[in-house]
């Protein structure tokens, strides 16, 4: 017969196994990525065109400041990488706005 010592020991062995077991299956495989796209100050104000946003829309929407827009526009600061994925969304697929609710209309 185990005693509690014994039981517990073998129990948390167990745990320990499955939990293994789990982070070997989610190491193994890994869903490929997209690489970030990094954009051009050029490229942004075509992208900002193309959802006919103006830049104190656009600024509002990315949940940036004016000055952020206005400051990618000039080349001085550049997109972090959140800011260049949706970029991606965006420019891959313009309608990607209408199929959640970011706009009130």
């Amino acid at each position: 017969m185990k005693n509690i010592h014994e039981e517990t020991l073998s129990e948390l062995r167990e745990i320990t196994e499955i939990g293994f077991r789990h982070l070997r299956r989610h190491t193994r495989t890994r869903t490929p990525i997209i690489p970030i796209v990094t954009y051009s100050p050029q490229e942004i104000k075509a992208l900002r065109e193309k959802l006919k946003f103006s830049q104190s829309f656009f600024g509002e929407f990315m949940g940036v400041s004016l000055k952020t827009i206005q400051a990618w526009k000039a080349g001085t600061n550049k997109p972090n990488g959140t800011a260049l994925r949706m970029f991606q969304v965006l420019d891959k697929d313009p309608h990607a706005l209408n199929k959640y609710i970011f706009i009130e209309a």
